[in-house]
């Protein structure tokens, strides 16, 4: 199991925490001019507000949230993370847990926005552009 162990490490080196810790790797997509990276929530962390001893179901995922990140091989990455819906068992109202990973209005992880507002002062779409 070490090697299941040295994985998750290097998750939390290219990824921001909540990403690495709240997430698995679902599939990785490389093209020639971008990497695409997508994540799904791990089913277990149900939210907190689900507190009534009622039977908990797992139903379906949210739209997924599309974020920029560190480049990667010199290809910009983009991170594809599907966040799941827990319901109780027969009813309709849906419960999802929430993650901040990005400043709002912003369609880049906050550490990746950061390092491009210090680094060249301007927000990831300026980048984007400039490129």
């Amino acid at each position: 199991m070490e090697s299941l162990e040295t994985i998750r490490n290097l998750l939390g080196v290219f990824f921001p925490e909540e990403i690495s810790t709240h997430f698995e790797i679902k599939e990785v997509i490389e093209k020639s001019s971008y990497i695409q990276i997508v994540f799904e929530e791990l089913p277990e962390l149900i939210p907190p507000q689900m507190d009534k001893p009622i039977e908990i179901v797992l139903d379906g995922f949210r739209n997924p949230l599309e974020l920029q990140s560190f480049p990667l091989k010199g290809k910009p990455v983009y991170l594809k993370l599907y966040r799941r819906r827990w319901k109780y068992k027969g009813e309709k109202a849906h419960y999802s847990n929430t993650y901040k990973l990005n400043d709002e209005g912003v369609k880049a992880t906050k550490e990746f926005a950061s390092f491009l507002k210090g680094a060249f002062g301007q927000t990831p779409d300026q980048y984007n552009r400039d490129r």
